[in-house]
């Protein structure tokens, strides 16, 4: 059903007030308010609804000193702002703003702020930052003043839902700008949930990942360009539900977002594949951490003595969004490194690798023109790199270096760098610590092992673990993540980027198109910020965690398909004899790939984790016969390692799910 509202812009202050004093006796209720233009005859662009809603209180045409004490009066009521526009010169600008009645209390407010550091509470970032640390979200924002002297409003609402956004880029970004920012973040599900415009027709937005249905965004537009989209949006049946303009006379501009209503979908929890009472506990223990944690996305699998015994895919979202599956495939980040080290001991069953090979001899890396190999690199073995004693040290040196700083070493003048590229060139430079005096995790050791695979094997890491690996298993649904969101594969979960410190859904310049020295297109982080063609062997694959779960019941199983006995057993062998020689150790039960540890009954557990911009994933199993998967599209994910270590031997079901995930037993 249609909600009635009236949209007007371009009313002076008399216009507006007439406005009011018509629609609020009829129940309408002022869902977005702008005030433009000049300081001594600003304008107004206003949206309303018709729909009850709390009460409400407005002021417009006021200086700073009068919205203090509007906000102090209506604050000590129980008021809150939902709206605080504001234009003119920063030592002298005119407010507009609405508060409502609240439960929740009185949102963080403030306006004048500067930008600068995120220590210093004038500024935009701090209190940006300040949002993410305690869960607030963007409410509204405006933008006043002049280039030279730009002051923001800010509200900050609760966010107990969790919803990733993301307000970031240059302060004042110009209409291309903005229009980059706005292509990439789309890419990554995100919609703009307000973009206020400054006098100087620059653009300040903030995008989120929830759903208000199918929507419109517009920006750049004189007044007549904004009726006209106003008039072909409500011929589709969209209603504008945030309107903002800056700027004066020819040289307004505003920026619109239509849709078919103006507050998020609710979310609601599913849960498929087969339940399992017993296991019941699962799908509570999922359920609490995805609402508690706004997770979208999660999958997991349980196996015992082989069988695939819990295998169920669950969703906390919007009805638009897509219903996880038991075979719903995620990225799986270092999660890869055990797969990688399962087709390295392939190799060294059949007698084509040794662990004391060096990898030097093996690769024949040939360094940047004018650079030569390090000399300690020559030293490093094929086990040094599955224990990350290589003498790679990320906290000292990114063991993956920029990808400018690589191709300037060659002086490429476009992207995407290979493998080749990257690895010789690392090699090239100093290590951080001998090979085998430390221990320091290193994604760049197992891109190593990835190049061994191939050159050993003459066909590409991906073939090789693919036919290797997952083939005699039965899997067909592994395959090396792709970049763009456009190429990703059918029943493939959306990853939404919640990794950084103060800003979700970030953007990257692109790691696979355009100049590496100049140019290249703002993308989405997950959706080619990296090129995860360099990720592939330690943390590149895409799966599901059915899929996962039937590499762990095939290494459980007698007639182990992958490796014999003895070899799974010298894979999953801690090498202590190198440990001990080493002066730091930070994993001392790492073995080849594998995290392990020991239970008080001597039983052994094996398990490995994975993050990425968008992705938490966990792989674990015992020796006596179980193990789990656990994948997320987000960062975090709940830990069901207790209540499945606490199982009674009679609740383990019997059955077996992997023919109803089209795998076979």
């Amino acid at each position: 059903m249609a909600i009635p509202f009236v949209a007007y812009h371009d009313r002076s202050h008399a216009d507006h007030q007439q406005q009011w004093n018509t629609l609020v006796p009829k129940g309408f209720r002022p869902i977005s308010l702008s005030v433009y233009g000049d300081r001594a005859n600003p304008l107004y662009a206003a949206i309303w609804v018709q729909r009850p809603g709390p009460a409400f209180a407005g002021i417009h045409g006021a200086t700073a000193t009068d919205f203090q004490k509007f906000f102090d009066s209506w604050a000590a009521k129980g008021f809150s702002p939902t709206i605080l526009s504001a234009t003119g010169p920063a030592n002298n600008p005119v407010f507009a703003a609405i508060m409502e009645q609240s439960k929740q209390g009185v949102s963080l407010t403030r306006y004048g702020l500067i930008t600068g550091s995120v220590d210093d509470p004038n500024t935009l970032e701090h209190w940006l930052k300040q949002a993410h640390d305690d869960h607030r979200i963007p409410r509204w924002m405006a933008t006043y003043g002049t280039p030279a002297d730009r002051r923001f409003t800010l509200v900050l609402d609760p966010n107990p839902g969790r919803v990733l956004w993301s307000v970031a880029g240059q302060w004042g970004e110009d209409a291309n700008g903005y229009q980059a920012r706005f292509n990439a973040q789309v890419q990554q599900w995100a919609r703009p949930g307000f973009v206020t415009v400054a006098p100087d027709a620059t653009y300040l937005s903030l995008f989120r990942e929830d759903s208000i249905g199918g929507w419109v965004a517009r920006h750049n537009m004189t007044s007549q360009q904004y009726q006209q989209a106003f008039n072909e949006t409500a011929a589709k049946g969209l209603f504008p539900v945030c309107v903002q303009a800056g700027g004066s006379g020819t040289n307004t501009r505003f920026a619109a977002l239509f849709a078919t209503r103006d507050t998020p979908n609710d979310r609601s929890f599913a849960a498929t594949g087969t339940a399992v009472p017993s296991m019941s506990f699962i799908d509570t223990k999922v359920r609490n951490f995805m609402i508690e944690n706004g997770t979208r996305a999660i999958g997991v699998a349980v196996v015992k003595d082989g069988r695939l015994v819990f295998a169920r895919g669950y969703t906390w979202a919007e009805a638009d969004y897509p219903l996880t599956q038991p075979t719903s495939v995620f990225r799986i980040a270092s999660c890869t490194k055990p797969i990688t080290s399962l087709a390295i001991f392939q190799l060294i069953q059949q007698k084509k690798l040794a662990l004391t090979d060096t990898v030097q001899s093996i690769l024949n890396l040939t360094p940047p023109p004018g650079t030569s190999i390090n000399a300690d690199f020559k030293s490093i073995t094929v086990q040094h790199l599955l224990n990350h004693l290589g003498g790679w040290d990320r906290n000292q040196v990114s063991d993956l270096p920029p990808l400018e700083e690589i191709s300037k070493a060659y002086n490429l003048a476009s992207l995407p760098l290979t493998k080749q590229q990257l690895a010789s060139y690392k090699a090239s430079l100093p290590l951080q610590f001998s090979p085998a005096t430390q221990q320091e995790y290193s994604n760049l050791g197992f891109l190593l092992l990835g190049m061994i695979i191939e050159k050993k094997l003459g066909m590409t890491y991906e073939d090789a673990v693919k036919q290797r690996v997952f083939s005699p298993l039965g899997l067909q649904r592994p395959h090396r993540t792709p970049v763009a969101q456009s190429a990703q594969h059918t029943g493939a979960v959306r990853h939404h980027d919640s990794a950084a410190p103060w800003d979700d859904l970030r953007l990257s310049p692109s790691a696979v198109t355009g100049n590496p020295q100049g140019n290249r297109p703002l993308v989405a982080l997950p959706y080619g910020g990296e090129d995860y063609a360099l990720f592939d062997a330690f943390g590149g694959w895409c799966m599901a965690p059915v899929d996962y779960a039937k590499v762990l019941a095939g290494l459980m199983a007698s007639n182990n398909l992958l490796l014999d006995q003895p070899t799974v057993e010298a894979m999953l062998t801690i090498p202590t004899a190198l440990y001990s020689k080493a002066t730091q150790v930070d994993m001392p039960n790492y073995a080849n790939g594998w995290d392990s540890w020991t239970e008080a009954n001597g039983v052994r557990g094996y398990q490995h984790g994975g993050g990425m911009p968008g992705v938490s994933t966990r792989i674990l199993y015992r020796t006596d016969g179980w193990g789990f998967v656990i994948f997320s599209n987000e960062i975090g994910a709940p830990d069901l390692y207790p209540e499945l270590a606490n199982m009674a031997a009679s609740d383990w079901p019997t059955h077996n799910l992997f023919t109803q995930v089209d795998i076979p037993t």
